[in-house]
């Protein structure tokens, strides 16, 4: 027992001794203070000494660097992260083009292949810190114009790649460069490869050329927002688009323009060539409306409050967004067309026929619907052999394609169908 106590409080000393002083002074100190001899300590406790030692010195700052240079290497790998987007753009071609039209066409597929192309760049709705602006991709180029320059489809799909980094942010703005000589009609574009899925600018509007309209093109997402609400990114550029179409109330319209600004009729009238001709000019500050689009023509001679007046063939300035597609334009020409046949043939067979052709029943005014003019007059038999080309009008009424048959009024729609 007493051999045991002597280990333990052996044991308490030394451990006691160990924190306030090196090994060699325990040792000496052991060696005096007791009757053992501490060659049988020596093997167990330096090693002890040194362990703690270990523990206390190396441990804890090698923990502390390593943590450091992980989240360095996180923050680095989190900065090259960059992913890739594809943005398809649908453009919509005009089918019925004449030769000038196809030459502009095989001109910028020649020099769409140098350089002279389209291109795009991505803004985010977020700014960035260095340039206090919106995000901004790098530049794209749009692909494959020239190899898709003589299809014949009404609407052709072309792809552009962008690289972005992974702080990008949400998309909220694409501008649109056109180098070519053509303005072109941009329907849509959706930007595939985000997290949230893909992103649709719907557009529906004509892209000039930068020689017409130096500068690019932005479109917007579909997402609407409250002036509050705007994102910092968007704020600006949606300022400048809402000043653009409103415009300065200066200069002459052009009729690549898309400026909605407003002004007086003060063009009713022509003085420069008649007085009898003089108009009163409708609209102004008591009475604001009627409003016309501002097209900035020269005032006349005699009147300087009056606009000069534009005769056909040359046009009126509408905007280019608002002026007739060519489905509608080929409507309106249509239309035009039968209302003048519509008039012309029966003077004529009033003029030139003395029969009468009246109505003699039901059925007779049922076959304007459904064979058409000449045929219920029957001028076919009498008629068409006084006329000096009796042939070309028969060619021109089977050619026509309904367009000397009235159409059908609702009320006798369902009857007919």
């Amino acid at each position: 027992m007493a051999l045991t106590k002597e280990f333990m409080g052996c044991s308490l000393l030394e451990r006691s001794l160990c924190l306030s002083s090196s090994s060699s002074d325990f040792q000496r100190k052991l060696q005096k203070n007791l009757s053992i001899n501490p060659a049988f300590f020596v093997p167990v406790q330096p090693r002890r000494s040194v362990h703690l030692k270990k523990t206390r010195t190396f441990t804890t700052p090698v923990a502390a660097i390593s943590e450091d240079l992980i989240k360095a290497s996180v923050s680095a790998t989190q900065k090259a992260v960059k992913f890739k987007v594809r943005a398809v753009l649908t453009v919509r071609k005009n089918i019925n083009e004449d030769l000038k039209e196809q030459l502009v066409n095989h001109l910028d597929a020649l020099t769409d292949k140098i350089g002279r192309n389209v291109v795009l760049t991505l803004l985010s709705t977020e700014l960035d810190p260095k340039t206090k602006g919106p995000k901004r991709s790098r530049e794209a180029v749009l692909k494959d114009w020239s190899k898709k320059s003589n299809i014949k489809a009404e609407r052709v799909h072309y792809t552009a790649d962008f690289t972005l980094d992974s702080d990008f942010g949400m998309p909220g703005a694409i501008t649109v460069t056109n180098k070519h000589q053509k303005e072109f009609f941009l329907e849509t574009i959706t930007i595939e490869g985000f997290a949230c899925g893909p992103v649709h600018f719907l557009c529906n509007s004509w892209v000039q050329s930068n020689k017409d309209h130096p500068g690019k093109r932005i479109f917007f997402t579909n997402q609407p927002y409250l002036p509050s609400e705007t994102p910092e990114g968007l704020r600006v550029l949606r300022e400048k688009e809402l000043k653009d179409l409103r415009g300065d109330g200066k200069g002459v319209r052009k009729l690549s323009d898309r400026i909605y600004d407003f002004d007086v009729y003060n063009d009713l009238g022509n003085p420069d060539k008649c007085s009898d001709l003089v108009r009163p000019t409708l609209g102004g500050e008591q009475r604001p409306y009627p409003r016309r689009c501002r097209t900035g023509r020269v005032p006349t001679d005699t009147d300087m409050h009056a606009e000069s007046r534009i005769e056909k063939p040359l046009p009126m300035y509408v905007p280019r967004d608002e002026q007739f597609e060519e489905s509608k334009q080929d409507t309106f020409s249509t239309g035009r067309l039968k209302a003048v046949l519509h008039n012309l043939i029966p003077s004529l067979k009033a003029s030139l026929s003395a029969a009468n052709h009246d109505f003699n029943a039901f059925s007779d005014i049922d076959s304007l619907y459904s064979e058409g003019l000449l045929l219920n007059l029957g001028l076919q038999d009498g008629l068409l052999k006084k006329l000096p080309f009796p042939k070309v009008v028969s060619r021109i009424q089977e050619s026509s394609q309904g367009l000397l048959r009235y159409d059908i009024p609702k009320i006798l729609s369902r009857k007919h169908s």
